[in-house]
């Protein structure tokens, strides 16, 4: 069907039911709503078969220059799949991946799903159930597993089902359930969600004879601290007692970096000077009316993107280094100039210009950090893999194009081996910015790292856009480690060499390290790699 007949077809049913949905009785709208899940159930199913599809099929170019498409059959993982899927779904890539590989599934091991779907008897999420109980086993035992539960699956919800599937799983292949409990211990992990209103979400996966014993621990310093009035009550005291329990067991530095627009790309004004160690940032937007040790700033940084509100006390009780300057584009706020340190090891040479271009295809150290810390992570559209873990790559390729940070952008490796593939098409700006073209021609852009948080500032009361007081006011910013959390360990692994100082200050410190967890999309992520001694920059 013309995509265009498909849409007038659904803005008419659309527009005959809103016409006519106040004189509809409430057997009639019941109708219409398990109608219209039987249609999305449909239209699910109709997408993941052509997601299925999509992903095996392969543009093959044959020796005359011509290019065709090979279909390499069910199961195939084309690698920019998701890539092409997630703009016409209007979803991230990550979403997409996550979507191509659910339907690559259902297509080869359970297809009875798909099936059921289009019945009508299973929606989308009840078939992913389905899917992702029966991934521990082959297509012929997924298969006996799916008849077993056929009878009962359109009865039942989404946790009762899932909880029947594990059960039918473990009836019917025990041993296959005993080999995943030993895999699910292996891939034991605590991942951190950040927030912007000063909280984050922290998510673990924990061997059980630690969880049990920890949860244990952390509940007995929790009712402490309610008891002594330090929590309103149980449940918020268990976070107060988790994090002190593992700071008392650490002592971590926090390091200043001033960043300022440059002035070589735009009329603005000289910045402030860097505030000292350990006194409040002077362009921390505090809360109005707040005493210096009271209220709340917010700051830049700590190991995450974005600003966060923490308490001006603990900021003004924070041993705190200054780092150098880092100059940024006035209108992005992205890196232009300055030179990113090696870390607090003694004898590294921080010395050398990061803007400079290198005679060879080798990246020097210095140019390496400042590329990964303006970038943030990798700069193709929708993926957030940090930057830690990205390959730098020449963007026009070397040595057409120099080893310089005007050429060089952040890619995981996923993304690196893509953007090598025909019809992909990078272009970075002066600013910053990174505009991709597809191969279907559709064009996105990716922005660096606002390290002047532009978008966060808000502009003087009564000032313009062009305002001399509103340029000023967005001129400089105080960001705290930003360099991603690989500087959090280096920082960390520092101050063990000192000897540990234990600070009463109302249990407010610098917060510990969390890694940050790349999902496995099932299309060859980058390796994980051993945390080397210092920041790979």
């Amino acid at each position: 069907m013309d995509p265009r007949t498909a849409t007038d077809a659904r803005q008419g049913r659309y527009a005959v039911l809103l016409e006519s949905a106040r004189t509809l009785t409430t057997e009639q709208l019941l109708d219409v709503i398990e109608e219209a899940q039987r249609d999305k159930d449909a239209a699910c199913a109709r997408q993941a078969v052509a997601l299925a599809h999509l992903s095996a099929i392969e543009p093959t170019r044959q020796e005359d220059g011509t290019e065709v498409e090979v279909h390499h059959g069910l199961g195939h993982q084309r690698l920019d799949a998701p890539e092409l899927a997630a703009p016409r779904m209007g979803v991230s890539v990550h979403v997409a991946a996550n979507r191509v590989t659910d339907a690559i599934h259902q297509m080869t091991r359970t297809p009875a799903v798909v099936d059921a779907m289009t019945a009508g008897e299973l929606d989308e999420r009840r078939a992913a159930v389905v899917t992702e109980e029966t991934d521990i086993l082959d297509a012929e035992d997924a298969a006996t597993v799916v008849d077993a539960v056929r009878p009962h699956w359109e009865r039942l919800t989404t946790g009762p089902l899932r909880r029947f599937v594990a059960r039918t799983v473990g009836r019917l292949f025990p041993d296959a359930l005993a080999d995943e409990a030993e895999r699910a211990r292996d891939r034991r992990v605590l991942t951190r969600v950040t927030g912007e209103h000063g909280v984050d979400q922290w998510r673990a996966d924990l061997l059980v004879e630690q969880s049990r014993l920890a949860w244990t621990a952390v509940t007995e310093l929790a009712r402490q601290l309610v008891r002594d009035g330090k929590a309103d009550n149980l449940t918020q005291a268990r976070a107060d007692a988790m994090a002190q329990l593992i700071l008392e067991h650490s002592d971590v530095s926090v390091v200043l970096h001033a960043t300022r627009a440059d002035v070589t790309t735009g009329s603005v004004p000289e910045p402030a000077s860097v505030p000292e160690s350990g006194s409040t940032p002077s362009d921390a937007q505090a809360v109005p009316g707040a005493g210096p040790d009271d209220g709340w700033c917010e700051i830049g940084g700590l190991g995450a993107p974005g600003t966060t509100f923490v308490p001006a006390r603990w900021l003004a009780a924070a041993t705190s280094t200054a780092a150098p300057g880092l100059t940024c584009h006035p209108v992005t706020g992205a890196l232009t100039g300055g030179d990113v340190p090696a870390g607090l090891a003694t004898g590294r040479d921080l010395t050398g210009t990061s803007t400079t271009t290198s005679e060879t295809y080798r990246i020097p150290a210095v140019m390496a950090r400042f590329v990964r810390l303006r970038d943030g992570g990798c700069r193709f559209p929708g993926c957030s893999t940090p930057a830690r873990q990205c390959d730098l790559d020449h963007v026009r390729p070397w040595p057409a194009g120099p080893t310089s940070p005007a050429n060089l952008i952040a890619l995981c490796r996923r993304h690196h081996r893509i953007k090598q593939r025909d019809g992909w098409t990078p272009r970075l700006h002066p600013d910053g910015t990174v505009d991709w073209t597809d191969p279907t021609g559709a064009r996105s852009t990716t922005s660096a790292v606002d390290h002047l948080h532009l978008g966060a500032t808000a502009p003087a009361s009564g000032a313009g856009s062009g305002d001399a007081s509103s340029a000023a006011a967005r001129t400089h910013h105080l960001d705290l480690s930003p360099l991603d959390d690989q500087l959090a360990e280096l920082l960390t692994l520092h101050a063990r060499t000192r000897p540990h100082r234990h600070r009463a200050d109302d249990g407010l410190r610098p917060p510990p390290r969390v890694d940050r967890h790349w999902t496995d999309l099932a299309f060859d992520p980058p390796p994980r790699e051993p945390h080397p001694d210092v920041i790979p920059f």
